[in-house]
C-alpha cells in the first residue's frame, strides 16, 4: 500500500489547486485523476477577474496561455437582445487547455499524478484515509474529494434535473465578428445557451436542457441545436455555415445546481469545487470558486485545521454569492422575465455589473495576496 501526506482524488482545477499548494510546502502528495491525458469538460469556459487573478496566484497567466479577451455580455431572448459591458475584462480559455496545464504546474511542483485511475471509494479512519483504486490502495493523512461532477461511489450527492452539453466550432468570419469581445447567453424554455471565444479563434458552446427538451428532441444533440436556432436567430447566426470540432458533445446529466455539501464526511475528508458546492448556473464563477476552495482546503491542511471547520467556513463565505446566483438563474428561467431583463439591459445596461458583481466569489483578497508566484505558461 502507497503511502503520502495528502492525496487528491481528481484532478481537474481544485484537485490541482490543492495538490500545486502543497507540494509548494514540501508536503508528499499525490493526484489520482481517471482520465489519461486532457481532455474537454462541460464548461463554459468564460473565467471571470477572480479566476484569473486565482490562476495568476497558482502560477498560471491565461492571457500568456492564449485566453481571449472578454469584455462585453450579451443577452438574447427570442429575437431581442441587449449588450452592456462587463465590470471586469474575463478570459476565454478552454477547460481542455487549462485543467492540463493547472496539473503540470502541480506535477513540476513535486505531486505525483497518476493518470488513468479510477477511485472505487474511500475508507477514513481516525488519523488516516484509505483510497481504494479497485485491487490497490493508496493511504493518506489528509484527502480532498475533487472529483467534480462525478462521485465517488458511496459519497453521492443530490441530483439534478438538467443535462448540459459542450462542443466547439469554428465559426464563419461573420459569426467571428458577432462574437468578437463578448459573452453572449441565449434563453429559451427549458435552459440556455452560452458561447464565448477561446483560444486559436474556437468558440465554445455550452447549452442546458431539462427534461421536457430532452424528450422533446429525443436528446438528441444536433436537434437541440436546431431547436435553440429556430428559438433564436443571434443564435442561429452564430452556428450557421460553422464547422463542429468534434463528432459529438461532451455531456453530463443530473447536474445539481445550487447543491451544498453540509454534512461532513470526516475530519480528514476536505470537498473542494463541485463536490463543495455546485454554483447555480449562469453566473460564470465555477472557476474562482474551484481554484479557491483547492487553495482553502490545502491552507487548511497546513494550518491543522478540519475539513468539518474548512467546511463549514467554505460554505458561510458562499452564502451570499449562491443566493444571488439562484435568484438571477430563477429569473433567467421565466419567459417574461427574460424579455422583461433584454429591455431593462438595452435602458440600463449597469444592471448587468450590478448582478455580475454580486455573483462573483467573495473573500479571495487574501489568497490572492498571499505569497504571490511569478505567472509562467
Amino acid at each position: 500500500m502507497g503511502s503520502f501526506d495528502a492525496i487528491s482524488v481528481g484532478g481537474g482545477l481544485a484537485g490541482a489547486a490543492f495538490a500545486l499548494e502543497l507540494a509548494r510546502h514540501g508536503v508528499k502528495i499525490a493526484v489520482i485523476e481517471r482520465t489519461r491525458g486532457p481532455h474537454q469538460k462541460v464548461c463554459g469556459d468564460f473565467h471571470s477577474r477572480e479566476g484569473q487573478q486565482l490562476a495568476q496566484r497558482l502560477g498560471l497567466d491565461l492571457a500568456r496561455c492564449g485566453a481571449s479577451r472578454i469584455t462585453t455580455f450579451r443577452l438574447v431572448s427570442g429575437t431581442r437582445s441587449a449588450t452592456a459591458p462587463l465590470p471586469f475584462a474575463a478570459a476565454g480559455l478552454s477547460r481542455f487547455h487549462l485543467d492540463e496545464a493547472m496539473l503540470e504546474l502541480a506535477q513540476d511542483a513535486g505531486a505525483e499524478v497518476l493518470r488513468g485511475e479510477s477511485v472505487t471509494g474511500l475508507d477514513v479512519g481516525d488519523d488516516h484515509v484509505t483510497v481504494r483504486l479497485g485491487a490497490r490502495s493508496l493511504r493518506a493523512r489528509s484527502v480532498a474529494l475533487a472529483t467534480g461532477k462525478h462521485n465517488v461511489r458511496g459519497l453521492a450527492r443530490d441530483h439534478g434535473s438538467l443535462s448540459a452539453f459542450k462542443i466547439q466550432i469554428e465559426p464563419t468570419s461573420a459569426a467571428k465578428q458577432l462574437l468578437g469581445g463578448v459573452v453572449q447567453l441565449v434563453g429559451y424554455r427549458g435552459g440556455y445557451a452560452g458561447a464565448c471565444t477561446v483560444e486559436n479563434g474556437a468558440v465554445s458552446i455550452c447549452w442546458l436542457a431539462d427534461r421536457a427538451l430532452m424528450k422533446e428532441t429525443e436528446g438528441g444533440w444536433q436537434r437541440q441545436l436546431a431547436w435553440i436556432a429556430e428559438q433564436s436567430p443571434l443564435f442561429g447566426d452564430l452556428i450557421s455555415g460553422a464547422r463542429f470540432l468534434a463528432d459529438e458533445p461532451v455531456a453530463i446529466s443530473g447536474i445539481p445546481f445550487g447543491y451544498m455539501r453540509r454534512e461532513a464526511i470526516g475530519d480528514l475528508v476536505y470537498p473542494v469545487g463541485d463536490q463543495l458546492a455546485v454554483i447555480p448556473s449562469y453566473t460564470g464563477d465555477g472557476t474562482s470558486l474551484a481554484l479557491s476552495s483547492g487553495l482553502r482546503a490545502a491552507r487548511a491542511v497546513l494550518d491543522g485545521k478540519t475539513a468539518g471547520a474548512y467546511q463549514r467556513d467554505e460554505l458561510h463565505r458562499l452564502g451570499a454569492q449562491f443566493r444571488w446566483a439562484r435568484a438571477a438563474y430563477l429569473a433567467f428561467k421565466s419567459s417574461a422575465m427574460r424579455t422583461a431583463s433584454v429591455g431593462a439591459l438595452a435602458i440600463a445596461p449597469r444592471i448587468a455589473s450590478t448582478i455580475v458583481d454580486l455573483t462573483r466569489t467573495r473573500g479571495v483578497d487574501d489568497l490572492i495576496a498571499r505569497a504571490p508566484l511569478s505567472a509562467r505558461l
